[in-house]
């Protein structure tokens, strides 16, 4: 009896019962403390609070007492609050408070650490409540510090992008958006590069490479010039080189230039027209386009209202009208035909005069005696122009002009024997925008000149001693005006000048 007994007792035992678990081993044993453990935890207590303007530290320690947990807020934490929490855990109750209060908080184990949001990114080096990833990228064909300085631009603000070229590799830090956008611009960043070899023609060497290192890809691309061959040499990603390629043949244009034909003429104005020539009259009835300066340009000595320069543009056909009504003022001669060919915007020189020269001398003190030393000096006197052609996209032409009307007046003797020249001076300066062919006129640059002179008995002036009596020293004065015709050509430099069509000169 007590065999069957024990027999039915054991198997009763053993015989498993409908939604019963068995653990087995000493690893199941420690799963079923820790879940017990769990649920006996004081952060499982479920919360329900109604406060309103309560103190905020005094609303942790309810918290704290209702739940078990231990709360230690920093000295930053302050203010009060309203709150109602109904049937909450811990961690809601928790999480509740610090959203409304700009709060972080940090759990470990039966310990909450609560602080202010920026002592949170102080102390972890991210924003509460916002996780960071960590990749490890190993570069092929880029270098990962040049790659490196291309994607630090990307990152976060508390990204974290380290480089290590030994080993190829590059290690980010930083949130799952900016991660994406960073490995996408390493994938672009990290293909194999292609060589582009250009032949410089036109432009210079120094400005193409200034160029092209603002074009390539920062810090991936770079450019290598060679004086000798006057070749640019351009590593870069395959995109990158297709555009590059397409802007260096826009850089390296052939420069366009500018055939400047001219004329000078001097008319001597007949004593009828002691105001000079009458340029609106002029500009009248040649149908001239009138572009006058603005203002009066200095003339020295100063000539009353003669000091107004004039200027206007005419067709080729009306160049004949007008030499004919120069002509009327007064003795016409052509000083120079001038031809300069200026590249665009380049300054272009017309100089029709001397080089009157001077001495200077200075002295300086030797061991024994004092050494004198001379120089010779040169200055340009006559007739100067300046031209700066720029050539627009519309077939005009700007012109910035500087003529200029010297002479030289006298000489100063110094007293050290040295005589320097006085010069008078006549100029301005204007800038203009004409039509490709089309010819500029310049008027009112007036010159008054005094000479000596003498009259007398014819025969008996000549007489030694007493011819004196029978003559009389005069003083005679002229006047002119300089008249320049400007005639600008857009050419290239596959064309020469010389053989340009001379028909559209002034004849």
């Amino acid at each position: 009896m007590n065999i069957l007994f024990c027999f039915l007792l054991s198997l009763f035992t053993t015989l498993p019962f409908p939604g019963a678990t068995f653990a087995e081993g000493p690893a199941s044993r420690a799963q079923d403390e820790a879940l017990r453990a769990y649920e006996d935890s004081p952060r499982l207590e479920k919360i329900s609070l109604d406060f309103k303007g309560v103190d905020i530290n005094e609303l942790f320690k309810i918290i704290s007492a209702k739940s078990g947990m231990t709360i230690v807020t920093s000295p930053e934490v302050k203010g009060r609050i309203t709150v109602f929490m109904d049937n909450l855990s811990f961690e809601e109750a928790l999480d509740v408070v610090a959203t409304m209060q700009d709060l972080a908080y940090e759990i470990k184990g039966n310990l909450a650490r609560v602080m202010t949001t920026a002592e949170y990114e102080k102390a972890y080096g991210k924003k509460f409540g916002e996780r960071r990833e960590t990749r490890t990228v190993r570069l092929t064909y880029a270098k990962p510090s040049n790659v490196m300085n291309v994607i630090t631009s990307l990152k976060s603000d508390l990204g974290k992008i380290i480089s290590d070229d030994a080993t190829g590799t590059i290690i980010i830090t930083d949130t799952p958006q900016s991660m994406e956008t960073i490995l996408e611009a390493i994938k672009e960043l990290d293909s194999p590069l292609e060589t582009l070899v250009y032949d410089v023609n036109y432009a210079q060497l120094a400005d193409m490479k200034s160029y092209l290192n603002e074009l390539i890809t920062p810090g991936v691309g770079h450019v290598i010039s060679d004086d000798r061959s006057s070749k640019v040499i351009v590593y870069d990603l395959p995109r990158r080189l297709a555009r590059i390629n397409k802007l260096l043949k826009e850089f390296d244009e052939q420069s366009r230039q500018v055939l400047i034909t001219g004329e000078i003429v001097e008319v001597e104005i007949s004593d009828k027209f002691e105001s000079g020539i009458e340029w609106e009259k002029i500009f009248r009835e040649a149908h001239m386009d009138n572009l006058d300066l603005a203002a009066n340009f200095p003339v020295v000595p100063a000539l009353s209202r003669y000091g107004k320069i004039s200027i206007g543009t005419l067709e080729q056909d009306d160049y004949t009208v007008v030499m004919k009504m120069l002509s009327d003022y007064g003795k016409t001669r052509i000083l120079t035909r001038p031809r300069v060919v200026a590249v665009n915007k380049e300054e272009a020189k017309i100089l029709v005069g001397t080089r009157e020269a001077y001495v200077t001398s200075s002295q300086s003190q030797g061991e024994t005696s004092v050494v004198t030393a001379e120089n010779i000096n040169f200055i340009d006197v006559g007739v100067k122009l300046v031209v700066v052609p720029t050539i627009g996209t519309d077939g005009f032409i700007t012109m910035k002009i500087r003529p200029e009307v010297s002479s030289v007046k006298e000489y100063l003797e110094l007293t050290t024997g040295t005589r320097v020249p006085i010069v008078k001076t006549s100029e301005s300066e204007t800038v203009v925008k004409v039509k490709d062919g089309s010819t500029l006129v310049i008027g009112g640059l007036l010159q008054d000149e005094e000479s000596d002179g003498s009259k007398g008995v014819s025969g008996l002036s000549r007489i030694p001693i007493l011819g004196n009596l029978f003559s009389a020293k005069t003083k005679n004065k002229s006047k002119s005006e300089l008249v320049i015709f400007i005639t600008p050509r857009i050419v290239t430099g596959d064309v020469n000048p010389a053989r340009e069509d001379k028909k559209d000169e002034p004849a």
